[in-house]
């Protein structure tokens, strides 16, 4: 069963885990798995915090 996210603009990284950008001005993206449990909290470097940053796989 997969798990509410709080945003739209999901990509997978693998076939268990989500990469996803934190809503509400975060400066960092999120791995998380496919019920919604967050695993890892990633910093985005300065120069891409302020930019639209689009995930897509490989």
């Amino acid at each position: 069963m997969l798990g509410t996210l709080p945003v739209v603009d999901v990509a997978w990284v693998t076939d268990d885990r989500l990469l996803y950008r934190r809503p509400g001005g975060y400066q960092d993206v999120v791995l998380a798995d496919p019920a919604g449990h967050e695993w890892e909290r990633l910093p985005l470097p300065r120069k891409l915090a302020e930019r639209t940053v689009t995930v897509a796989p490989k």
